[in-house]
């Protein structure tokens, strides 16, 4: 029996093209993927993202991560063709990162490129790496720059608020007033576990040492605000993370979010907006945000594409997601478009 081709026609960007020029959604060969962050370097996209071998098996069974997570490296010129580096960072036995390591984010300064990270083993906290070309990472000091062992405080509207940092340190790419400063996963000491997440801050004149900023948001909703991102834009200030519970969802969460948002579930992708670096973040519109392609997508980036214009990009399934492109509203909550380039 012969083979059967069939030939489907597709319009990318008002073009014709055939189903087969179009790739399949980005993940590393023999990898699952989750949690990415993105950094660009001349008309180069670096994609880094945590990963573990397919090998381990069930992908839901966080347990099984354990000794094995670590960054993985991709590039790419337009967002939808990616070349796979291997990884990036990993943890190495011996040493004070001796387990496993979750996610972070990269900036510029002093002329070279920066990783913070979460790090986890003999101890817990921020680690800090660097690379001369984004291929090639060393990581810096004896232990973490932020170690997680310890309560910090920071003012929260006016009073102060102590919590304790759990990951996801997002490094913020420009300096304020000559600060550089990370927004971190915390959760307020003393609060119940089901209302504790806050996204507190750190900063630092030389990434090597911190202190307490202020607390960004505390809103009394979530278990944990993950993997955090914060962006500017039209004299707005945006503030994305994921909702996360990992148990049952919070009488106070209940009564105050939408009906349709207490419906998405345990995992929530969000946007709060503020005037100011410090707040107060507020939900705006419909703050929650849900892929305009019905696909599933938890964790996103928000950053401007090769024409400057401004695209997210999130892990669906266990793969980077098309860029989905971004406008603004008159009230400045987020809308998404379709991506350009057809998923398959």
């Amino acid at each position: 029996m012969g083979l059967l081709s069939l030939s489907i026609i597709v319009q990318v960007g008002g073009a014709t093209v055939q189903a087969q020029d179009v790739p399949p959604l980005y993940a590393p060969p023999g990898m699952w993927t989750n949690d990415n962050w993105f950094v660009r370097d001349g008309d180069t996209f670096h994609a880094f993202y945590l990963q573990v071998p397919a090998a381990i098996g069930n992908l839901g069974d966080w347990s099984r991560r354990a000794g094995w997570q670590h960054v993985g490296h991709a590039t790419s010129t337009d967002l939808v063709h990616w070349t796979d580096h291997g990884p990036a960072l990993v943890a190495v036995r011996g040493t004070w990162n001796d387990d496993s390591i979750a996610t972070g984010s990269i900036a510029r300064f002093d002329d070279r490129w920066w990783m913070v990270f979460t790090a986890n083993g003999r101890a817990h906290g921020v680690g800090l790496a660097v690379s001369d070309d984004l291929m090639t990472w060393e990581k810096v000091g004896e232990g973490p720059v932020i170690p997680f062992d310890r309560p910090y405080e920071g003012a929260w509207q006016g009073q102060p608020l102590q919590w304790r940092g759990c990951a996801d340190p997002y490094l913020y790419p420009e300096p304020l007033d000559g600060w550089r400063y990370v927004v971190i996963n915390a959760q307020a000491i003393g609060a119940p576990l089901e209302e504790s997440g806050c996204l507190a801050t750190m900063r630092s004149r030389d990434l090597l040492t911190w202190e307490p900023g202020p607390v960004l948001l505390y809103p009394r909703w979530f278990e944990r605000l993950e993997t955090p991102q914060l962006w500017m834009r039209g004299g707005r200030w945006y503030l994305y993370f994921g909702g996360a519970h990992d148990h049952d969802l919070p009488p106070r969460y209940l009564a105050e979010v939408p009906e349709e948002v207490a419906k998405l579930g345990r995992r929530v992708n969000c946007v709060f907006i503020a005037d100011t670096f410090e707040g107060p973040y507020e939900p705006v519109g419909k703050w929650w945000i849900n892929l305009p392609d019905g696909r599933g997508g938890y964790i996103h980036k928000v950053f401007p594409d090769p024409d400057g214009n401004d695209v997210l990009i999130t892990t669906t399934g266990t793969q980077l997601s098309r860029p989905y492109p971004v406008a603004y509203g008159a009230d400045g909550q987020l809308v998404l478009g379709m991506p350009e380039a057809p998923s398959p």
